[in-house]
């Protein structure tokens, strides 16, 4: 779970150092003198945080994430916030540094079995998102995934299928690839 949210913060963060290098790169010597300072200070005089590391502060800190981990239960957020950057928003799927495939109009949801077992422990290039989601949100983002993205399945996933569907033993998230 925490590497999960620790990479993608990395991620927001060095997106957000290479624009900040890229602006900063455009300004001749004289925009970054003492003269035009365009490092931002606070009120005790402290640099203050840009707007992109304030924005990346909020989500790390906001309503879906925080000290308990992710916790929305509506199937779409969680399907756009942690399933679309490789499925695509709309579930089209994609192939690049990986093949992911679509989820929209795809035969394999039409019983929540298939999408259960590779949400709660992963596949290949998708990680298990099983110790970072609990049961409710595996049986919401099931559903999304049953009645969305261009399919029309009567969403049957259940708590107790989700459960089933978890190791007896649960490894350790941080190392379980590496055993």
């Amino acid at each position: 779970m925490n590497t999960l949210i620790i990479t993608a913060m990395t991620v927001a963060a060095i997106s957000a150092s290479a624009a900040f290098a890229q602006s900063s790169a455009d300004q001749t010597p004289t925009d970054q003198g003492a003269g035009s300072e365009t490092l931002q200070r606070d009120e005790s005089g402290d640099a203050a945080m840009q707007p992109e590391e304030t924005a990346v502060t909020a989500a790390a800190e906001g309503e879906q994430f925080g000290q308990g981990g992710y916790t929305s239960t509506d199937g779409e957020d969680i399907y756009q916030t942690l399933c679309a950057g490789c499925h695509m928003p709309d579930g089209g799927g994609a192939i690049g540094a990986g093949a992911y495939p679509a989820l929209a109009g795809n035969p394999n949801l039409e019983y929540s079995g298939y999408a259960v077992s590779l949400i709660v422990n992963g596949q290949k290039a998708m990680p298990a998102f099983g110790t970072f989601l609990d049961d409710e949100q595996i049986v919401a983002l099931t559903t999304y995934l049953q009645t969305n993205l261009g399919n029309d399945y009567t969403p049957d996933a259940t708590i107790e299928s989700v459960a089933d569907a978890r190791p007896a033993e649960p490894v350790d998230p941080n190392t379980a690839e590496h055993e």
